[in-house]
């Protein structure tokens, strides 16, 4: 009997020390499967590796899987017959280690084990960003100390963006974050497309009535902004209008100058 159980024993860690094997040394990669909206140091070399290919044309490779990647794994699996499912799972991996676009796993272990900012840009809210999003655009903001993350959607703006939580989970994850509804400064990455962009948030909801139609001149207004215009357009969220989301350079709405501290958060989000 102690016989038959030392040999299941060695079995089970016989096949884990393979499946390691093959996910660490065989590929470069710690993963064996890459897909949509995951943030993993990894992605900068699948992008890299679609990039010396031809398929990935984004002037930055990045962390985050988003639906840039994701049409460049499904043009790259369309040209050497794969399924086209956009995820990056054994057979993709193996067919990009055969064309030699990997490398040398000890050569890009430094890389793919890199900071967790690995990416991250600072960019001008003026010439970049505002250029960048669009009104009605949905990110994905992670809280840079918590790791947490959320969705919002871009409903107004022109100093900074102000947006609102996409759903009622997605303010339940502020609030936690931020330990219920804020003014407090907070660094966090924004996620777009494949760009990590350092931004700065509060989350303090403020010249919305989530009960009346966005757009209409409403009063009593959230966070003591009276009678005018509701920015209040995203409903069922649990929130009354909107939050401010900051970026490099970005002004404030009441005097047209700079925050210091949302700029200072920002500087942490980029790892300045």
């Amino acid at each position: 009997m102690k016989m038959v159980l030392r040999v299941f024993v060695l079995m089970v860690m016989f096949v884990g020390f393979s499946a390691n094997v093959w996910a660490a040394e065989g590929t470069s990669l710690s993963q064996s499967v890459y897909k949509l909206g995951m943030t993993h140091g990894d992605v900068q070399l699948i992008q890299t590796a679609l990039k010396k290919d031809g398929v990935f044309n984004h002037s930055k490779t990045t962390t985050y899987f988003g639906s840039i990647t994701k049409k460049a794994v499904e043009d790259f699996q369309k040209k050497y017959g794969l399924t086209a499912d956009g995820i990056v799972g054994k057979g993709t991996i193996s067919k990009m280690q055969s064309l030699g676009l990997l490398g040398d796993a000890k050569s890009t272990q430094a890389v793919s084990r890199g900071s967790s900012r690995s990416g991250v840009a600072a960019l001008d809210w003026w010439s970049q960003v505002s250029k960048m999003i669009d009104k009605n655009d949905v990110l994905t903001i992670e809280d840079l100390d918590t790791g947490k993350t959320f969705k919002v959607q871009v409903t107004a703006g022109t100093n900074h963006a102000d947006v609102e939580a996409l759903t009622k989970e997605d303010t339940a994850v502020i609030k936690e974050i931020w330990g219920g509804f804020s003014w407090e400064r907070r660094p966090v990455l924004v996620y777009t497309g494949d760009q990590i962009i350092a931004g700065s948030m509060t989350s303090m909801p403020h010249a919305g009535v989530e009960s009346a139609p966005g757009g209409t001149t409403v009063s009593g207004r959230s966070g003591g902004y009276g009678r005018g215009y509701n920015f209040d357009f995203v409903k069922g969220n649990a929130m009354d209008g909107h939050i401010d989301l900051h970026f490099k350079n970005s002004l404030r709405h009441k005097d047209d100058k700079a925050d210091p501290q949302h700029q200072q958060a920002i500087k942490k989000a980029a790892g300045l």
